[in-house]
């Protein structure tokens, strides 16, 4: 089961505070938001505590939750990709901060499934909205309506980000494929606006 069998009724129940509702939303989406916010900041810890922010976000603001389970599912990513912001910004006011290492393939469950170091190297290098649309589209399964929500942008923002974040990556994989040196891990300062140029 995934965060696509979420329902109405679900959504429903969170409304009313069910806390089976609740715990069946949570059984249904941990993983898969785990996975997404360890794609964006490679730190299993952190991305556990932004889902946990997510969650206690849904708690109180469950009465005015809007929509059907698949507005339910936009409103957590969304909370998580939020979170995931705020982590990668108190990064950067603590350059300290040393990153988990890669893990190698076959990660756990809640690690996205990269298998190729240097792809998730070069992901981590991409700007905070391109990794967000490339892990929501290529390694979550999302559709570009489905990423268009989540990030409340449009379809050609999304497309137009993901074109760049593809060739980006292209370039980069090229690049170490030649010679030219591994990618390396960057703790980013999360960009305004670079994707909707």
């Amino acid at each position: 089961m995934s965060g696509r069998d979420l329902d109405d009724a679900l959504v429903d129940g969170i409304r009313e505070r069910s806390e089976t509702a609740f715990s069946t939303v949570y059984r249904l989406v941990a993983s898969d938001l785990v996975s997404f916010a360890f794609g964006m900041l490679h730190d299993r810890g952190a991305a556990e505590d932004a889902v946990q922010q997510a969650f206690l976000e849904l708690a109180r603001a469950a009465p005015g939750i809007e929509g059907d389970a698949r507005s339910l599912r936009a409103w957590l990513y969304r909370s998580v990709r939020f979170s995931c912001l705020d982590e990668l910004r108190r990064r950067t006011r603590r350059p300290e901060t040393v990153m988990d290492p890669l893990p190698e393939p076959g990660s756990p469950a809640g690690e996205p499934d990269l298998p190729d170091p240097d792809l998730r190297r070069a992901l981590m290098e991409l700007s905070e909205r391109q990794r967000a649309i490339v892990l929501l589209r290529h390694v979550t399964g999302f559709s570009v309506d489905e990423v268009a929500e989540i990030l409340q942008t449009n379809r050609t923002a999304v497309y137009a980000a993901s074109a760049r974040a593809e060739r980006r990556l292209r370039k980069r994989l090229a690049a170490v494929e030649s010679g030219g040196g591994a990618a390396s891990p960057s703790v980013e300062t999360p960009e305004r606006n670079e994707d909707t140029r």
